[in-house]
């Protein structure tokens, strides 16, 4: 099974290749006799504006990681499984995470995000709050209000917390209309921290977005929506 590794060009002189991976943990001697004791080839797939960025790669292999931790797995046999199923979901073929655009990458660590949050996956390798992309972060808020995990530790038990100020919308939560209002969720610990700090600076502390109350959330929450 191919193994993908990412690392930085430090040094070309036409005909070698110098690359940096950095404190990847790449198992040689397994390499080795994967090709039967020779080097092994490898396949060059150099950065640019279509495909998936090296960040995004990276993304999906802390993820990728965390599960596997959490599943007992080898990392490359969980990659592969999210593999096919992103390759059904999308009708695709033969796709590699190397070879996706950045539009398909993002799709893939959704994929993941959801995941991971749906089943409680403790996040250690990948922190998505300090490392994900604005457009993501607002993915990875709404996901744990649908799955009720804590935006910040991933705990369940939790609840949502409103950001905004419930007496400035009629005062009695039983009966006001959650429309649009904004929340988070939050175990009880970041819960209380959160009414400690003030709305605004917990929210510029832990780079969160806070999400407006839809329909759906509603439901899950069995929020009064009149």
């Amino acid at each position: 099974m191919p193994r993908e590794y990412t690392g930085e060009v430090i040094a070309y002189d036409g005909q070698n290749l110098t690359i940096n991976v950095g404190q990847t943990n790449i198992d040689w001697q397994k390499l080795l006799r994967y090709n039967n004791g020779q080097v092994p080839k490898v396949d060059l797939v150099f950065d640019d504006q279509e495909r998936r960025s090296l960040l995004q790669n990276k993304h999906m292999h802390a993820l990728i990681g965390d599960i596997a931790s959490w599943q007992g797995e080898d990392p490359e046999e969980v990659k592969l499984w999210f593999k096919w199923a992103f390759a059904n979901a999308f009708e695709l073929e033969n796709i590699k995470t190397s070879h996706m655009t950045m539009e398909q990458a993002s799709n893939f660590i959704s994929i993941l995000i959801t995941f991971a949050v749906k089943h409680g996956v403790p996040l250690t390798k990948y922190r998505p709050l300090e490392i994900l992309a604005l457009d993501d972060i607002f993915k990875y808020e709404y996901q744990c209000l649908m799955n009720k995990r804590c935006v910040l530790c991933g705990a369940n038990p939790s609840d949502m917390h409103h950001l905004d100020t419930i007496g400035a919308n009629g005062g009695n939560r039983q009966k006001i209309n959650h429309l649009k209002l904004r929340v988070v969720q939050l175990c009880r610990e970041h819960h209380q921290m959160a009414g400690n700090m003030g709305v605004e600076t917990f929210l510029d502390q832990y780079h969160l977005i806070g999400i407006r109350v839809n329909t759906e959330i509603a439901k899950i929450h069995s929020l009064n929506i009149k």
